[in-house]
Order: C-alpha cells, then sequence, then structure tokens
C-alpha cells in the first residue's frame, strides 16, 4: 500500500462500496438508500476498529501508517455514503449533513496536513475545506433558528466546533513557516476529531447511552484528548513565552 495514493484507494474504496449497495439491492431486495446504509454501517465499523489500533499504536511505526491509511479510507467512504444519505428523498438531514462534512473536513484534512512540512505544498485545496466547513456550519445554524424558530443542540456544538475549526486553519495558513512547524499537530488533532466522529456514530448506532449523551460525550472525551496531545507537543510554549 506504500506506493498506492490516497486519491486511489478512495477511488477503489467507492467503487466497491457502490458495486456492494447494487448487489445488496440486486440480491437481496434492498431499497437504494438502505443499502448505502448497511454499508456505510460497514465500514463506518472497520473505521472503529481500525482508527483504535491506529490510536494506539506507535506514532510513525510501520502499523500506525497502515492502520492509519486504512482508517482514513474506510471512514471516509462511509461519511461520503452518510452525506448522500443525507440529501435523499424522504431521508433529508441538515444535521447528519453537517456532522458528515465536519467529519470529511477532520478526515481529508488531517491527512493533507501531513504535506504542511513540504516547502511546496499548495494551501488552494486546504483553504477551500476551511471555508467550506465554515459556511456549512454557519448555514445550518442560521437555517435552525432563522426558518424553523427552533433551536438544535447538535447544531449549534458541531456548527460551533467546526467555525472554530476552521478559523483557527485560515489564521494558520496565513503563516506558513508556523504551519510547517505544525504540521504533526494539525495531523494528529484533525484524525482524532476523525475518529471521534466514528465513535460518537458507533455509540449512536448501538445506543450505548441516552439521548444527547450518545453524541456528546464522546466529543468531550474526543476534544480533552485533542488538548492533552496539543499540550504534550507544546503548541502553546510560544504563545506563553511571548
Amino acid at each position: 500500500m506504500k506506493n498506492i495514493s490516497d486519491k486511489n484507494l478512495f477511488v477503489t474504496a467507492t467503487s466497491l462500496a457502490l458495486i456492494a449497495s447494487i448487489l445488496l439491492m440486486l440480491f437481496f431486495e434492498f431499497r437504494g438508500v438502505n443499502a448505502l446504509i448497511v454499508v456505510h454501517v460497514i465500514l463506518g465499523s472497520l473505521a472503529f476498529v481500525i482508527g483504535g489500533i491506529a490510536l494506539i499504536s506507535k506514532k510513525g511505526s510501520p502499523l500506525h501508517r497502515l492502520t492509519g491509511k486504512l482508517f482514513y479510507i474506510s471512514m471516509t467512504v462511509s461519511v461520503s455514503l452518510t452525506l448522500l444519505v443525507s440529501m435523499m428523498p424522504n431521508h433529508v438531514s441538515p444535521s447528519l449533513f453537517q456532522i458528515g462534512v465536519l467529519s470529511l473536513y477532520f478526515l481529508i484534512g488531517g491527512r493533507r496536513s501531513l504535506a504542511f512540512k513540504r516547502s511546496e505544498h499548495q494551501l488552494l485545496i486546504d483553504r477551500i475545506l476551511a471555508y467550506s466547513v465554515i459556511s456549512v456550519s454557519l448555514v445550518i445554524m442560521l437555517y435552525s433558528v432563522v426558518l424553523d424558530g427552533e433551536f438544535y443542540p447538535l447544531r449549534t456544538v458541531f456548527g460551533s466546533i467546526g467555525i472554530a475549526f476552521g478559523l483557527i486553519d485560515l489564521i494558520l495558513f496565513n503563516q506558513p513557516q508556523n504551519i510547517k512547524r505544525k504540521w504533526l499537530v494539525l495531523h494528529i488533532s484533525k484524525m482524532l476529531g476523525g475518529y471521534t466522529a466514528a465513535v460518537t456514530a458507533f455509540f449512536v448506532a448501538q445506543n450505548i447511552l441516552s439521548g444527547y449523551y450518545n453524541w456528546f460525550i464522546p466529543t468531550v472525551f474526543g476534544l480533552i484528548y485533542i488538548f492533552f496531545w496539543l499540550v504534550k507537543l507544546k503548541t502553546f510554549k510560544p504563545a506563553l513565552s511571548t
């Protein structure tokens, strides 16, 4: 897998996911949306397990790199299917769409941050990702309050997280030397954000806790763990010394 690009892996995994969905419809009489959901759950479960291995394995080791890439591909395809389902008739879900965009922002941004250590890396796609997560978060948050006239905790919390991370990215992107030094911090924090999404999905699907606890408890622990790594990597040291 070392010489296979993320793009080729993603295309291959997506093609296999769509083929699996078609087979479910043809031979097991699944409705289209149900077939997509089944494949999404299988890939999400795989990402949950493999991502856990990547999380506890030694950073930079062959095992970490392999499981990290497998986690990225399986989770990215799984989330992409979620976005598709969230826009299908009778299954339209602004909350699901918002969380899907946030998850893809973490996953794609986490992988792309590996290239920040290279001076020739172009930040156009990274800026687009940041602007996209900010825009989607703002629109869905305002849509809920202004048009629906209702307050949705999920959309507000995850929207705020998306806006905060997106703004931090845009600030860092204007500091090329700074971002070159902090590529590891950005990689770890965003991949942890992506894995937190996988854990949250598992909690919600299995209804391990109840109600909003399934959504918020994994998120809180994920943010705490991200903060732990920020401190461990001395991210705040320059700011505190100035």
